[in-house]
């Protein structure tokens, strides 16, 4: 069959939403349950597409159902088909009323205060946004744009060019910081050697992480190895605490001290790091055009990155 026979005509977004729930549900029963329609019209509607593909979708047990290969293909592009319709009626709306509107947006967690620091900046114009905030780590980061879960995504990159099916604008550049609280005896000093913090107590990001590999690599620059980390966690707001309310040190980068204001607790002690400088960029698929809202979003972006540079 043509793909307009056996698709375009007889696979339905109804269809597709059935499957989902019957898939996310692990039973007919539940999906019915949860659609509020009969048991059987479930059945009926996944058998069906399954006659149309040639193919089962769901096996089928006494506990339950559970996709197969050709199901877990169909409900990933499927996903990204109803993530669109819901990007293209949120469009709709926006034009119709060009002060509301919903943005999916993904950060890894030290770049929420640049997230935060544009949305401040939009509510006071348009305060009948409203925006999903997507918080993740880098990696994880970019499959939630590649399934079009998130539509803007902002992170460090080492290569803007390196990633052929996304878009990176550059909104500055910036440098690793060795933080520590404001109370501290290293905050007082104008010039610190990183091989005289060995010793000091360290709160960091995983090593395995993309934070924990560039702090890798800013020691190894200095011929040190990554001290003795006594807290290790991927939540930047649970290191600034740490570092703020004792004498833990730690490395993040230098905008969390700046944005989305200037950080009361904490500051950077006067260590050279000028080799972690990379840029921030704002993110996006090649080939999808951004909403209206997404365009305002990347618009007041650049416009919070000039105080930065």
């Amino acid at each position: 069959m043509r793909w307009s026979d056996r698709i375009g005509k007889r696979i339905k977004l109804r269809d597709l939403h059935i499957l989902q729930a019957a898939a996310e549900a692990g039973s007919m029963a539940k999906a019915a349950t949860e659609l509020a329609i009969s048991q059987p019209a479930v059945s009926l509607a996944i058998a069906e597409m399954e006659h149309v593909l040639g193919v089962p979708l769901l096996d089928r047990t006494s506990q339950g159902v559970t996709p197969t290969a050709y199901g877990r293909a169909l409900l990933e592009r499927s996903v990204v088909a109803f993530n669109e319709l819901r990007q293209g009626i949120s469009e709709i709306e926006h034009l119709a009323d060009p002060t509301i509107g919903e943005l999916r947006i993904g950060t890894t967690p030290p770049m929420t205060a640049i997230a935060s620091a544009v949305i401040n900046r939009l509510i006071p114009r348009y305060p009948r946004m409203v925006f999903h905030l997507i918080v993740e780590p880098a990696s994880a980061l970019m499959g939630e744009l590649r399934r079009r879960n998130v539509e803007l995504a902002i992170r460090r990159m080492a290569d803007p060019l390196a990633e052929k099916d996304l878009n990176a604008q550059i909104l500055f550049y910036d440098e690793l910081a060795v933080i520590c609280a404001k109370h501290n005896r290293w905050a007082r000093r104008r010039s610190v050697k990183l091989s005289e913090l060995m010793d000091e107590l360290w709160a960091l990001w995983p090593p395995s992480s993309f934070l924990g590999g560039l702090i890798r690599s800013t020691f190894a620059a200095h011929g040190l190895e990554v001290p003795r980390t006594t807290v290790s966690t991927p939540s930047t707001y649970a290191l600034n605490v740490l570092v703020a309310n004792g004498p833990f040190l730690t490395v993040l980068p230098g905008a969390t001290l700046k944005l989305p204001e200037k950080h009361p607790l904490l500051t950077a002690i006067a260590v050279d790091m000028r080799m972690t400088r990379n840029p921030i960029c704002l993110i996006s698929m090649k080939e999808r055009s951004l909403s209206p809202v997404a365009k305002l979003f990347a618009e007041e972006a650049s416009a919070v990155a000039k105080t930065m540079t």
